[in-house]
């Protein structure tokens, strides 16, 4: 293999066993680790550092770009100065740093620090566990093109949304105008007269209103012989369709 030795690097090294290095100043130094670039290093057991001083240190690491850095066990780095240092860590697009356990970084720029974070697109921070960013504070982005949820735990759209704020107003609505007409239909049965003479009955109706809802009342009263036992009966109907009544008896001395 002819070279070409335009630096002051050395010949490249491979002291690993199996171990392959390619370029002025590699260095392979893991049982079967792979560098392959000017000053490219590649010293985890398994490791793979391509591009010109692509680093690969964690096992099974591999580093892909120049100056990309693999440190984490069964990491992945790709792209020019990417970083994954989390253990199975990912890290794909110029600039981007994947530090936390398990975490993925994906777009130039883009960062996942927290353990089990997904930062997805250009620029996107994901900074607290187990969560997934497209955007950054100032930054952010739309999700489009989401199916409407169907299971208990699935993202819910915005048309999903607005048919549950619908459905809500309408069923507000529907108490407010069941709340004005049952104030109608008490103020109804509030408004019958009764019989006021001993031996005497009264058949009476009244009007309510409340809040634009209206209520009718019909009512039957009666004082017996006696001039003390007083008995009184109404019904009421509001304009929500709701029919309601009332019985009562009573003695007066």
């Amino acid at each position: 293999m002819a070279y070409k030795n335009t630096s002051d690097q050395a010949l490249p090294t491979a002291a690993g066993s199996d171990a392959t290095a390619v370029g002025y100043g590699a260095t392979a130094s893991g049982a079967q680790a792979i560098a392959f670039g000017l000053g490219a290093t590649a010293s985890g057991a398994s490791t793979v550092a391509l591009g010109d001083m692509a680093i690969a240190t964690g096992p099974n690491a591999t580093a892909v770009g120049a100056q990309a850095i693999a440190s984490g066990f069964n990491s992945y780095a790709g792209g020019y100065q990417s970083s994954a240092t989390g253990g199975n860590a990912v890290a794909v697009g110029s600039g981007s740093f994947a530090s936390g356990q398990n975490a993925l970084a994906l777009g130039a720029g883009a960062s996942a620090t927290a353990p089990n974070s997904v930062a997805l697109g250009a620029g996107s921070i994901a900074n607290q566990p187990n969560t997934v960013s497209v955007g950054a504070p100032g930054a952010e982005r739309r999700i489009t093109n989401v199916a409407a949820g169907v299971a208990p735990t699935d993202a819910v759209n915005v048309s999903q949304l607005n048919a549950v704020v619908y459905s809500t107003d309408q069923r507000l609505a529907l108490v407010s105008r069941q709340s004005r007409a049952g104030t109608a239909m008490g103020l109804a049965a509030a408004g019958l007269p009764q019989a006021f003479t001993a031996g005497k009955s009264l058949v009476a109706g009244a009007v309510g209103t409340y809040g634009g809802e209206t209520s009718f009342a019909f009512g039957v009263s009666k004082i017996f012989d006696d001039g003390h036992t007083i008995l009184k009966g109404g019904v009421t109907v509001d304009t929500q369709h709701t029919v309601g009544g009332n019985i009562g008896i009573g003695y007066q001395w």
